[in-house]
């Protein structure tokens, strides 16, 4: 499958070491530049406003998808190429997942974990075929890699579910994973 739009679920805020905001803008640099359209969350903060802007500011295209009630405290960043409101946070990532032919999962907070769980989730469901990356800067994203593979270690989730996500720790290993991904759907009940 051809990925041409990729949706990046990361934090409304910047986090504490400039580094993620540095990565952040990299990586929408990095989506303009090789001609993938970057679907996100809509927002004006943080790593969701770094991505969409450093994406913009390097011609490339930007969806941004907002819930209206979060619109409605002036949230929204509406400079992007296209802009959407939903009623509700899961017509959001409803939305998100029709649109987006792959996922980037940057460091964020609770919402991005979710989003992140809920995808993942829904793959190994056959709701989607999509590869999805954890950008997993500077070990981030390590204690959640390890409680998934404590999860698989205990019989709670078949081993082969640790493929149906790439452990990115920089671009290449992301879009050359994204290459070579294969949604494989081992039987869910192993034991």
């Amino acid at each position: 499958m051809a990925i041409h739009n990729i949706c990046v679920f990361c934090g409304s805020n910047s986090g504490l070491d400039p580094k993620f905001a540095d990565k952040t803008r990299a990586l929408g640099t990095y989506l303009a530049q090789n001609d993938y359209q970057l679907i996100y969350g809509g927002g004006n903060h943080g790593l969701m406003a770094d991505v969409a802007e450093a994406t913009l500011a390097a011609n490339g295209r930007v969806i941004g998808i907002i819930p209206h009630f979060l619109a409605a405290k002036g949230l929204a960043l509406k400079t992007v190429t296209t802009f959407v409101e939903t009623q509700t946070m899961s017509d959001r990532k409803e939305k998100m997942l029709h649109l987006a032919d792959a996922f980037i999962v940057l460091p964020g907070g609770f919402g991005t974990f979710e989003e992140f769980i809920q995808m993942l989730s829904w793959s190994q469901m056959d709701i989607h075929q999509k590869p999805i990356a954890l950008y997993n800067i500077d070990g981030f994203y390590d204690p959640m890699v390890t409680m998934m593979q404590t999860a698989t270690k205990y019989g709670f989730a078949p081993q082969e579910n640790l493929d149906l996500f790439i452990d990115g720790h920089n671009l290449d290993e992301i879009f050359s994973g994204f290459q070579t991904f294969k949604h494989i759907l081992p039987p869910k009940y192993t034991n």
